[in-house]
């Protein structure tokens, strides 16, 4: 009776290793290479300046070549183009890759971030001034997300 108990014993540990060994090889997979992370990054900023500059297009499609959008058209604007801008954050946001890129990109996000929430607490201060994205487009191109410019 003992020798069964150990034989099972072992047979459960045997399985329990074999799978814990399979579920780590499948979280290893999951994890981006470095130009996969980017290439996907890249695409999702590809797909939000579209976006982005499509509702840019709808908003001010009536200005002249030197008319001032309306403070309205300016909300509008903001209010349209911020959730695209946050989905593709997020998006970025969810890529598993290698920790060094990641720990790099999140600093940009968290640029990008600072610079959404100031235009929705204050959008016409979107289109004042110099380029609040500098920075941040500056810190996304030098990790290699060269698409997350402005007008990528």
């Amino acid at each position: 009776m003992r020798r069964s108990a150990t034989f099972f014993t072992a047979t459960v540990l045997t399985l329990g290793l074999t799978a814990a060994g399979f579920a780590g090889i499948a979280a290893a997979a999951d994890q981006l290479t470095q130009k996969a992370f980017l290439k996907q990054g890249n695409a999702v900023c590809k797909a939000a300046n579209k976006e982005i500059n499509a509702v840019f297009e709808q908003v001010f499609a009536g200005l002249g070549e030197n008319e001032e959008p309306s403070p309205e058209a300016q909300t509008a604007a903001v209010a349209g183009a911020v959730p695209i801008f946050r989905d593709a954050l997020s998006e970025i946001d969810a890529l598993k890759g290698p920790a060094s890129l990641e720990k790099k990109v999140a600093k940009v996000l968290d640029q990008y971030d600072t610079v959404v929430t100031a235009f929705e607490a204050d959008p016409v201060t979107a289109f004042a001034g110099a380029d609040p994205f500098a920075k941040a487009d500056k810190a996304a191109r030098k990790v290699g997300l060269e698409r997350c410019g402005q007008g990528g």
